[in-house]
């Protein structure tokens, strides 16, 4: 099974250089031609709209053919307005997919407003999804989708503005999931989030972030990451490669 991840678009209108990016990343995808899940993980857009929707909804439709496109939101969408726009195309918004070979994906939304003063950027999970994750993550091996990181990573900066309630979205992970995939740190990170499950953070195709530097800055270094998950016996083996993205 074989999976790509593309995340933190940030379309938005006269913004040239996010779109060519996005393009360009999905040419890479569509040029391996292995008909791979495609996986949005949220920060599609920078400001929602029904038209920028739709124009990110036309670029995925116009240069991917994967049959199996789903999307998340992140903090800078509007997570009505896209399943809304997105319904009817390719491109899914769900709340789990089992997969071919067994395992499950479980889409966590991190988009939701934190009930606290927390700094713009920061997300929140419901008690709703924290349910439903619980559930689904003790029934079957699962791969967990969300924007937002669920254990700190990067800079201090950066650290300030993740999911309000992240310990409870921990202790709903069940031990035998086989990752936790997310975005919005436009970086690669992989650490560890209990014993035996680890968070792999997508790199952005729209711009990177310094993590080096204790003051917000941003870099070039853009990308998209991929998944291999094989079965062996009862287990899974899950493999995971940086793709940058060189325009």
């Amino acid at each position: 099974m074989k999976i790509y991840q593309v995340s933190d678009c940030h379309l938005q209108v006269g913004n040239t250089e996010a779109n060519a990016n996005l393009v360009c990343a999905l040419q890479h995808i569509e040029g391996n031609g292995d008909g791979a899940i495609l996986l949005l993980t949220g920060d599609l857009v920078c400001n929602p709209s029904v038209d920028v929707y739709e124009h990110f909804r036309e670029i995925i439709e116009t240069h991917v053919s994967n049959s199996e496109i789903y999307a998340i939101a992140g903090n800078h969408d509007d997570s009505q307005m896209m399943k809304a726009v997105f319904s009817g195309s390719r491109i899914m918004v769900k709340k789990t997919v089992k997969l071919a070979n067994g395992c499950r994906l479980i889409f966590v939304d991190s988009s939701q407003t934190p009930l606290t003063n927390m700094p713009l950027g920061s997300g929140r999970v419901s008690n709703k999804d924290l349910s439903l994750l619980k559930k689904w993550s003790r029934k079957t091996p699962s791969i967990v989708v969300v924007h937002h990181p669920v254990v700190d990573v990067g800079t201090e900066w950066f650290t300030q503005i993740g999911i309000e309630n992240k310990a409870a979205v921990v202790r709903a992970i069940h031990h035998h999931t086989l990752s936790v995939i997310s975005g919005h740190a436009h970086s690669f990170f992989k650490v560890l989030v209990k014993e035996g499950v680890n968070q792999v953070v997508c790199p952005a195709t729209c711009y990177g972030f310094d993590h080096a530097n204790p003051c917000y800055e941003r870099n070039e270094e853009i990308g998209i990451m991929y998944y291999d998950i094989e079965r062996v016996g009862e287990t899974f083996d899950v493999q995971e490669s940086i793709m940058p993205i060189n325009r």
